[in-house]
């Protein structure tokens, strides 16, 4: 893994080096480790990457934890970050990096980072620990409480196969809703299959387009131990434009109260996030999109900055070329965290134009 980390962001004569791996570990391990930098990649998201990160811990904590302590997301976070200075300090302090100290290889058994090769790591379910306190969990009548039953398997075509049953899921559309939203089973014990129930349960709602739900799964924002809210986007693309409503009225009011801290900006980017999916799954709704969230960065004030930021993210991601002056005026105005995003970021601008160089790094004449 360290070898072939070196050769994709050291690129020079990577073929050869590549090869190297090959002969040496056989051509199956190499492709094991390429999958799963490929499958990190593709699962990282600007927009809570946090809630996806600490899943990808409770997952691996559930399945290999063992008698290991369990971290809050706090903790995850604070230990993730100390692990990440001792490495960079040890890596960069010689040109070939030396062994890890013993708190480094302490930290990465805690944050179990070496938890990630199924093939190879013996299974260690962790017992819950009889001082381990959580909400009361709530009842379920069938089909919901079959959910109870899916545990960290989190294979998302279950949920499309099942739900394509709609006469027996429609009227449990309640449930589900309720079950997503449990804080019994969201604070449940990772290593319980019971606890993983929500991720299924929002996946269902998901998918049976059950936009009926759509403003109740804004709870989901803001929890303590948050490991779901990134999966609500993806919810709320697939229920389409009649999940808008609550969308919008959350955005708007949580732009209109930003100076009291409500409505934080990263939970708003989930939303609006939530909206650009609904955009690029419904053409007809394209245009209304992407006209609002623009109009949403035009008079946004520049003390939401960081909004502002995943406002232009979003639309650079629908690649939203209608955009450009409005996206130009907030940069020009200091409405814009550049720490998220800068200009020279966004593609969807013309930089072939003379005048929008001029504009923003004046002529040569001048």
């Amino acid at each position: 893994m360290w070898e072939l980390t070196e050769i994709l962001i050291m690129p020079q004569e990577n073929q050869r080096k590549l090869n190297r791996l090959i002969r040496r570990y056989g051509p199956q391990e190499v492709q094991l480790v390429l999958e799963t930098f490929q499958k990190r990649a593709s699962s990282a998201e600007l927009i809570s990457n946090e809630a996806s990160v600490y899943r990808a811990y409770r997952l691996a904590f559930a399945r290999f934890g063992g008698d290991r302590p369990f971290l809050s997301a706090q903790e995850y976070s604070d230990l993730s970050l100390e692990h990440a200075k001792l490495n960079i300090k040890r890596t960069f302090k010689a040109a070939i990096s030396g062994k890890p100290s013993t708190r480094e290889r302490e930290l990465r058994d805690l944050l179990l980072i070496d938890a990630t090769w199924d093939d190879i790591t013996p299974p260690a379910v962790p017992p819950r620990p009889s001082d381990f306190d959580a909400p009361l969990t709530g009842a379920y009548d069938y089909p919901v409480r079959t959910l109870l039953e899916w545990g960290w398997d989190l294979d998302d075509e279950r949920a499309k196969n099942n739900a394509r049953n709609t006469n027996k899921w429609w009227p449990a559309i309640e449930d589900l809703a309720r079950m997503a939203l449990d804080g019994g089973l969201l604070n449940g014990w990772p290593g319980e299959r019971a606890s993983w129930a929500p991720y299924h349960a929002l996946n269902m709602l998901g998918r049976l387009r059950a936009h009926q739900v759509a403003g109740r799964l804004l709870g989901l924002l803001g929890q303590e131990n948050d490991w779901l809210s990134d999966r609500l986007a993806v919810a709320w693309g697939q229920m389409g434009p009649q999940a808008e409503p609550p969308l919008w009225e959350y955005v708007d009011v949580g732009r209109a109260s930003v100076k009291n801290a409500e409505r934080g900006a990263e939970q708003r980017a989930i939303v609006m996030l939530g909206l650009a999916n609904i955009a690029e799954a419904n053409p007809k709704r394209w245009s209304s999109i992407i006209g609002k969230l623009t109009d949403l960065l035009r008079h946004a004030s520049a003390d939401d900055a960081e909004a502002n930021a995943y406002i232009v993210y979003l639309l650079e991601r629908l690649e939203a070329t209608e955009a450009a002056d409005a996206i130009v005026d907030a940069f020009e105005q200091g409405k814009v965290d550049t720490k998220i995003i800068d200009l020279e970021s966004v593609s969807i601008l013309d930089w072939d134009d003379p005048a929008l160089y001029d504009r923003l790094y004046g002529s040569d004449e001048e």
